[in-house]
């Protein structure tokens, strides 16, 4: 079975980097059914006339309510094909992305999400390399397909732990395609995590969490190959692995209220783990065992510890930003 795609970018005042995007997509060796850009909240309409007069056959929608999964959603909506595979506006895809994406789907038609691999798109600043010796957003080195119908798996090392700790592992939302209508019916992107939010990350971990609760498969497919601009500069990196923990940790606060019995235990331990795992990692910064500078997992540790509220706090955030129409 053959499943069309929509390749969609969502941005916002990047019309730079959304340019080399598009002509990842255009040049694509599967042209994609159709390519979607979703323009969010906008400052101007500076990305409408680069689509109008550089790429007319691209569609081009305006989201006014501003969330990275605001906009998500709306391509969701907006879709015309089967299939969303889902690239960053800072990111460069592979000329087999769409085919290759589009294979893994066909070998599993029960699927509901298929991520693939991300490399640097240029290691030239010292931010941009310590982003990666982190762990960067590499993703799964093997192909993989996750169904977990049990309350817990195996984590690498053997250790047993919840499914929502599988979810973070599966890849991110750099490089994510996922049936339309699964997605759908699962609710879609909750628009209380992610860029945006009070919670900038964790969204993409929450969508594949609920999928795999929903006994559907998720696939890792590491052929399917996207490129990502990495953060310049140390502040920027700074900011952006502080709120990839806030994220965290309020996603497994909403895991935690919504499993029960000992799934529900793996998830506190997990979020404790979780809470505690900068102060672990500052331990092994002073025998020089990590690579990140202790200012940074100080961070990363406050910042954990805010992520327990900022999921309560981003659920009313985006249901006000829905209510008041953007000025």
């Amino acid at each position: 079975m053959t499943l069309g795609v929509t390749a969609a970018v969502c941005t916002r005042n990047r019309p730079g980097q959304l340019r080399r995007a598009l002509r990842s997509l255009v040049a694509q060796e599967l042209v994609p059914g159709e390519i979607l850009v979703v323009d969010n909240s906008p400052a101007d309409d500076a990305t409408r006339r680069l689509v109008a007069s550089e790429f007319p056959r691209i569609r081009y929608v305006r989201e006014p309510v501003p969330g990275l999964d605001v906009a998500r959603n709306r391509a969701l909506t907006a879709a015309t094909m089967d299939i969303v595979a889902f690239l960053d506006d800072d990111a460069v895809a592979d000329p087999y992305w769409i085919a290759t994406l589009s294979s893994a789907f066909a070998d599993n038609p029960d699927a509901a999400a298929c991520t693939g691999r991300v490399d640097p798109l240029a290691l030239d600043t010292e931010a941009q390399r310590l982003f990666e010796a982190n762990g960067g957003m590499t993703g799964s080195q093997v192909t993989r397909r996750l169904r977990l119908p049990r309350d817990a798996g195996l984590l690498m090392g053997g250790r047993p732990a919840p499914r929502v700790a599988w979810a973070l592992t599966a890849g991110c939302g750099c490089n994510l395609a996922v049936h339309r209508q699964r997605a759908l019916a699962l609710g879609g992107f909750d628009e209380a995590l992610g860029a945006g939010s009070m919670a900038p990350g964790g969204e993409e971990g929450d969508l594949l969490w609920r999928m795999l609760a929903a006994g559907l498969p998720v696939i890792c497919e590491p052929g399917a190959r996207v490129a990502h601009e990495h953060r310049e500069t140390m502040d920027a990196l700074a900011h952006q692995l502080a709120g990839y923990q806030a994220g965290i940790v309020a996603l497994l606060t909403k895991t935690l209220g919504r499993t029960r019995g000992q799934e529900r235990l793996g998830v506190f331990a997990f979020l404790v783990w979780r809470l505690a795992k900068p102060l672990v990692r500052l331990l092994r910064r002073t025998m020089g065992r990590d690579p990140l500078p202790a200012s940074m997992l100080l961070r990363m540790w406050w910042s954990g510890w805010c992520g327990l509220r900022a999921y309560r706090t981003g659920v009313r955030v985006a249901a006000n930003r829905r209510r008041t129409p953007p000025t």
